[in-house]
């Protein structure tokens, strides 16, 4: 049997909680990696989760059956499929045998998943419940995101990530500094990566916001600005004079990874965030983007209004 990964799982999204104002504060990474599956535990998680639920629905095995012959507590299977937990060498010994998988190769490979996935994750300053969300992030081939009136994590700079995080009420008032450094870091790691595809369309209140005071925001825009630069960085204005839209109001990020092969979109509120992986939901906010591009400016008059702007922040 050979083993591949799809989009097809059948939880419709899965919520974490107390999340930092304007998004997750992830481990940082040493500077110019990019985070893969091979060298990252939490997107080892998710591989295998997602594995296991293909393997389950593929022979039709009920939930209740794993739990049974593995004696998990109730819910505990839903965890791994999603990437929350970890299976043991021996758990994940019978869940080969019962799947029927008889190829050494394909069983080794699931062995070797399973024990990538039981590493330590890096250490850092993030809670437990943001490093899922970091670590698809950062090993995602692709990223769109739409921003009503906030600039994207992986853009922010340092001063910006400040004023953001000083009115977080989740974030300790000590901690400020040191995450604000560590997102900026962080995004510049991700953002310059050539390898991964990054596409934002900003709504026209991210210009006007001033996030930080004058100065602050001068600075984040020529920031975004000096992004657009980059080949495989796009970033588009959609002006207040398009009026209505298919995500009005709803601010989103759409996350492709090639390996796994998967599509997440990451909602976020004040207390908690939702990650929506079913096809029927992600395909509608890949859709949703997709119109927004063509209703916002292009590329050379979002670059000249991103600077006519900061001009006028002088």
């Amino acid at each position: 049997m050979q083993l591949k990964v799809c989009n097809t799982p059948k939880e419709g999204s899965w919520r974490i909680a107390a999340r930092d104002q304007a998004g997750c504060d992830p481990p940082t990474q040493r500077e110019g990696a990019m985070v893969t599956p091979e060298n990252n535990p939490a997107v080892r998680r998710v591989q295998l989760g997602l594995l296991l639920r293909e393997l389950r629905e593929q022979h039709d095995v009920k939930p209740k059956t794993i739990a049974d012959r593995l004696d998990w507590y109730p819910g505990k299977l839903t965890r791994v499929e999603k990437g929350e937990l970890t299976v043991a060498a021996a758990e994940m010994d019978v869940l080969i045998d019962h799947f029927g998988i008889t190829d050494e190769d394909e069983a080794n490979k699931l062995r070797q998943l399973a024990s990538d996935a039981r590493k330590r994750d890096r250490p850092s300053r993030v809670p437990d419940w943001a490093k899922t969300y970091a670590a698809l992030e950062a090993a995602a081939a692709e990223v769109k995101a739409y921003k009503v009136d906030l600039v994207p994590g992986i853009m922010q700079t340092e001063a910006y990530a400040r004023a953001i995080l000083s009115t977080s009420l989740v974030t300790p008032l000590p901690e400020i500094y040191e995450r604000a450094a560590e997102r900026a870091r962080r995004g510049e790691t991700i953002v310059r990566n050539s390898n991964r595809e990054i596409s934002v369309v900003l709504g026209e209140g991210v210009l006007y916001c001033e996030v930080g005071g004058r100065d602050t925001l001068r600075e984040q825009l020529r920031h975004i600005r000096e992004l657009t630069e980059l080949r495989h960085v796009t970033v588009q204005v959609l002006p207040y004079t398009k009026g209505e839209h298919a995500a009005l109001g709803t601010p989103f990020t759409v996350l492709h990874l090639a390996d796994p092969v998967a599509t997440y979109t990451y909602l976020e509120g004040l207390t908690d965030a939702d990650y929506l992986d079913r096809p029927n939901h992600t395909n509608v906010y890949v859709q949703a983007f997709d119109r927004l591009r063509v209703a916002a400016l292009d590329d050379r008059e979002s670059a000249r209004m991103l600077e006519q702007r900061a001009s006028e922040l002088e």
